[in-house]
């Protein structure tokens, strides 16, 4: 097991990110859009955009992207994948991130969990204008239990190789992660009580895909090579013995919240 800040381990999985991890929904979009009462944003922020699985649903949608992400391979291809856009992709993590601009949106997908919410949703606060909107969403799949069929096998092999505290799934279920969310959020007193969204949809993998899938997660990445490559190799073996797909339930949950005149 290697000694890793999980915070930095997907800069070593960029284009397995890109290939392998699910897209958002564009209601979630719509439901962004309406929360705010704007159809077509100014400028936006976004908070940690890996590859640009939200990126690419929120762009169309505004003029002036700024994005913050952390790892140098991140950061280079975000901004060669941009480059003809007005987006500006700054090296940072957020508690360190200053910029002169203020935002009608600040978003962020499956990443701010990494924040410091002490830190991380006053600053998004005194970021936005008065009135703009703040949407931090996730993808559920550390709180969703998958013990039915494949996923049996899949969970015994993921146990085989993964010590406990790496194995993916947070006891807290979706109530509990619910309502830490909320918690953070209200940090500082800045916002108030959030509206939630929520989305269900399935995502269909083959053997390499979900493979590539578990090795973009920063759990896979605290493997050394050797092991990796075992578990890996199992997984793909495993799931090609056994019909050779891996129908995945998504659940994505959006909270929306809006910067008033003053703090809460």
């Amino acid at each position: 097991m290697k000694t890793v800040n999980l915070k930095d381990t997907f800069d070593n999985v960029v284009t397995i990110y890109d290939a392998a991890r699910p897209l958002y929904p564009e209601q979630l979009l719509k439901d962004v859009q309406e929360f705010s009462g704007i159809t077509r944003y100014d400028r936006a922020l976004e908070v940690g955009a890996g590859t640009g699985q939200a990126t690419d649903l929120f762009l169309p949608s505004i003029d002036k992207l700024d994005i913050v992400e952390v790892g140098d391979n991140q950061v280079k291809y975000l901004k060669e994948k941009y480059q003809s856009k007005n987006v500006c992709t700054y090296k940072a993590y957020f508690e360190d991130f200053d910029s002169e601009n203020s935002y009608d949106l600040i978003f962020s997908a499956t990443a701010f969990h990494w924040v410091k919410e002490e830190i991380g949703y006053p600053k998004a606060w005194n970021l936005l204008r008065p009135g703009g909107t703040m949407a931090v969403f996730w993808h559920m799949s550390s709180v969703t239990l998958h013990d039915t069929g494949i996923f049996v096998g899949l969970d015994k092999i993921k146990k085989k190789y993964l010590p406990n505290e790496f194995q993916g799934f947070d006891k807290a279920g979706i109530e509990g992660v619910r309502q830490r969310r909320i918690s953070q959020i209200q940090l500082g007193n800045c916002f108030g009580e959030p509206v939630i969204k929520e989305y269900r949809f399935t995502d269909t993998y083959d053997a390499d895909r979900y493979a590539l899938l578990l090795e973009s997660y920063s759990s896979t990445q605290t493997l050394d090579a050797d092991s990796r490559k075992m578990y890996l190799d199992e997984v793909r073996a495993y799931i090609n013995e056994n019909g050779g797909i891996v129908e995945m339930p998504q659940h994505v949950m959006l909270y929306l919240v809006k910067k008033s005149s003053t703090p809460e």
